[in-house]
């Protein structure tokens, strides 16, 4: 069973491929956030997820549990909080990197994390957008403390934004706890240049990434496909399946579902990553 723990949230894409958000007209209402689409995309390749989130007691917080609900997901551990809304994002949809912008609200109001759940699942997932505020961090991390108590994995996908975060924040802090961990990383070049405030250059961020203990990284490179390592061992790197892209929304979140689900099956990294790229041209291709 994967625990995720992070970000419930609406979704609102415009209906058509934007340069940026100055150029939308129309927007589509959709259930999303990083952690809620990894969340169901290892639902829909058959694995057990369980959905520690909270939305505001409102009618996008149903639309969003209703959704999870109908892939399949537990969402019993889904808070719905009377004094707060649901939280929004609103995307651009892109070819490349798409722009967004967000109003947060329910979504930093994380609970605290039943042992039960932890001792009871084979990994626990989250993200930096999760971890960027106040509850929802320390009751992360307290989780994660209690999931290498019990010898169960931690995934952290380190989506970082400064728009996300602030301009003043504590993510180099944060981000040095979380490797204390030992995580399964997945981190994309866009996340890892904005982060450390790099060059797009991989080896600048693979020089960077070897600097922390992990059990393993994943740095996606959108087109240039996947660089990977296990912890002491070399970096590999694979190139993308050829693909038709239709919309690269959401395609981070399937290629680590992808990952992860494979991952826990058999421990085999190189047969993840294979996993891993499969689910991601099916998310590209729009079939998934």
């Amino acid at each position: 069973m994967i625990l995720v723990i992070g970000e419930l949230l609406i979704d609102l894409v415009t209906t058509e491929l934007v340069d940026d958000l100055s150029a939308t007209r129309t927007l589509r209402a959709r259930v999303g956030g990083s952690a809620a689409n990894f969340a169901r995309f290892s639902s829909k390749l058959g694995a057990e997820v369980n959905l520690l989130a909270a939305v505001g007691k409102d009618g996008l917080g149903e639309m969003a549990i209703e959704d999870l609900e109908q892939s399949g997901i537990l969402t019993a551990n889904v808070s719905r909080l009377i004094s707060k809304n649901t939280s929004v994002i609103v995307v651009g949809r892109s070819h490349g990197t798409p722009e967004f912008v967000p109003h947060r609200d329910a979504d930093q109001y994380i609970a605290t994390v039943d042992l039960k759940l932890i001792s009871g699942c084979d990994v626990i997932h989250s993200t930096a957008f999760a971890l960027s505020r106040e509850p929802a961090r320390t009751n992360i991390l307290s989780a994660f403390e209690s999931a290498a108590n019990h010898q169960k994995k931690v995934s952290v996908d380190w989506n970082y934004a400064e728009k996300i975060w602030g301009a003043e924040n504590d993510a180099f802090g944060i981000f040095n706890q979380v490797m204390k961990y030992k995580p399964l990383l997945k981190m994309s070049m866009d996340d890892a240049c904005r982060f450390w405030n790099l060059e797009e250059e991989v080896d600048k961020v693979k020089q960077k990434l070897d600097q922390f203990k992990f059990e393993l990284v994943c740095l996606t490179n959108g087109a240039g496909g996947v660089h990977y390592k296990e912890n002491g061992g070399s970096w590999k790197h694979k190139d993308n399946l050829p693909t038709t892209v239709i919309d690269v929304t959401g395609a981070g979140d399937a290629f680590w579902s992808g990952f992860i689900t494979s991952f826990i099956s058999d421990g085999l990294m190189d047969t993840a990553v294979n996993s891993a790229l499969s689910v991601a041209k099916r998310r590209l291709e729009q079939q998934i």
